[in-house]
């Protein structure tokens, strides 16, 4: 999808084997300069309908930066110094629904004096395959056709319109081939000029561009071409200014400060009858200059115009700075939600990191510093039993305790680094048991029978082992004091024995 800033509204003018553009019942005709003006009371009725789309909710469909300004801009200017009673739609206002009721209600209530103008600044795309295209609403689905708005839309509006004037004027690309011959502005442009180009029915168009992208920046918040169609629009001073004029001055100027050439001429095949849309000042300088036909009377604006405009600045400005602010809201809260599930991920992954860390021995633990037969001691004070896979502390707990007792210095013990140490069961400790080779622990006048890597400070050590024996709470525990075979014994839980903890290698 070509997300130029784009209006492709009169694209579809191109069938010229469409029904014809009926003619609508002509208007009262003015026969006086007198009477071409605002107050006279023979004048038809002015209307516009503008949209500008900045931020759409789709979030693929990238945001413009002037639209919404340049169709704010141009609809205060057409109110307060044209006369014109204006219909506008910006950003979220400006849906497919809406779009069409406006245009709908424009067809169906429009008289034969009135002149109405369509102006449109946002996304446009082009059918390539049919040579139709769309407008793109503000609720529409980047790529997907059926949330646009088509522009044989804006063609229907147009042929069955009763308006005596149209105008689209369009900040877009668009193809050339639409348009009509154009004709050129007279050598003397005096009231009866003014005159029959009002009195004629017309159907004009004007571009910002021909068939390449169209810029959306400019000036002063503007796109190039809206600045120079609203300053020409604002510098008038002159009563009457019609549509080929103010083409006449911003057309050189865009086309020299960018890669735009704008276009003007009448649509092919929508009923044009030769006149032209005439711009009626109502208010300020225009609204009286000189009847002479050369308009080169100069005039003051009047203080309070010059307050009023400086107030739609301040205001202006006003709405900009809300709408950066709004943004910057919408940024921080994705920057928020990011933020949350980063930090959830890294809970994530500090958990699997524990995880592997209780089924694996530290670094250290690989530093081995003796071996007997099949048991390995390491300077982290565990010894390994390569037989069973079963790790053990090297020494048991240095003094006699409960069986309560031992079984929660076990579960708590954290030796080597890791944390699911427990108390060993009877026949885990009845496997250290060997007869081959002992050694008295410091102080005793026995020997214990296991390997010396695990060096006991007593003879029995308390097992996993609990029952109750009438009512009698007793507990295994396991005696290496004899060379004539491990004892297996039940004894009382309120016993004092050693604890010696034990855990699952892998």
């Amino acid at each position: 999808m070509n997300y130029n800033r784009t209006l492709f509204f009169i694209i579809t003018f191109i069938l010229l084997s469409s029904i014809p553009f009926a003619h609508a019942a002509r208007g009262v005709e003015i026969k006086s300069k007198d009477d071409l003006n605002h107050k006279s009371g023979k004048l038809g009725s002015y209307k516009a309908l503008v949209i500008g789309i900045n931020n759409y909710q789709d979030k693929n469909i990238p945001a413009l930066k002037t639209a919404v300004n340049d169709a704010r801009e141009l609809s205060n200017l057409l109110k307060t110094k044209y006369g014109f009673e204006v219909t506008l739609l910006l950003d979220r206002q400006a849906t497919k629904k809406a779009i069409y009721q406006k245009l709908r209600n424009m067809a169906a209530n429009s008289t034969p004096d009135e002149s109405v103008l369509i102006y449109y600044a946002g996304h446009g795309e082009l059918d390539r395959v049919l040579n139709d295209g769309w407008w793109v609403p503000v609720d529409a689905s980047a790529g997907d056709s059926e949330t646009y708005l088509d522009n044989t839309v804006v063609q229907k509006v147009m042929k069955s319109m009763k308006a005596r004037h149209v105008l689209l004027i369009s900040d877009s690309c668009y193809s050339g081939t639409l348009f009509g011959e154009a004709r050129s502005l007279p050598p003397l442009i005096d009231d009866r000029y003014y005159l029959n180009l009002y009195n004629e029915k017309s159907r004009w168009g004007m571009t910002s561009g021909n068939k390449t992208p169209v810029s959306d920046s400019g000036s002063a918040g503007h796109s190039i071409f809206a600045y120079q169609l609203i300053k020409a629009l604002k510098k008038n001073e002159k009563p009457y200014i019609t549509t080929q004029e103010i083409y006449t001055k911003i057309a050189s100027i865009i086309a020299n400060n960018s890669e735009q050439q704008p276009l003007c001429s009448p649509i092919r095949g929508t009923g044009d009858q030769g006149g032209g849309f005439v711009f009626v000042a109502s208010t300020g300088p225009a609204a009286y200059a000189s009847k002479s036909p050369s308009y080169k009377t100069e005039s003051q604006p009047r203080q309070d115009s010059e307050e009023l405009r400086q107030q739609q600045e301040r205001l202006e400005k006003e709405r900009q700075e809300l709408e950066r602010e709004r943004q910057e809201i919408a940024r921080m809260k994705e920057q928020e939600a990011q933020r949350k599930q980063l930090e959830s991920e890294r809970k994530k992954l500090a958990e699997e990191r524990k995880q592997l860390a209780m089924a694996r021995p530290p670094a250290s633990t690989g530093n081995e510093i003796k071996r007997d037969g099949r048991f390995i001691a390491h300077e982290n004070g565990t010894v390994l039993d390569t037989k069973t896979n079963l790790m053990w502390a090297a020494s048991d707990n240095g003094k006699l305790i409960n069986w309560s007792e031992a079984k929660s210095y076990c579960t708590n013990y954290r030796g080597g680094g890791y944390t699911n140490w427990r108390m060993p069961t009877m026949d885990e400790l009845v496997g250290l048991y060997d007869n081959r080779v002992s050694y008295k622990p410091r102080g005793a006048d026995y020997n214990v029978y296991l390997t010396n890597q695990i060096r006991l400070s007593g003879s029995e050590i308390w097992a996993a082992g609990t029952k109750q024996d009438w009512f009698i709470a007793k507990a295994d525990m396991v005696g290496f004091g004899t060379h004539f075979g491990v004892q297996r014994y039940l004894v009382f839980q309120s016993d004092k024995h050693l604890a010696l903890p034990v855990r699952n290698a892998k």
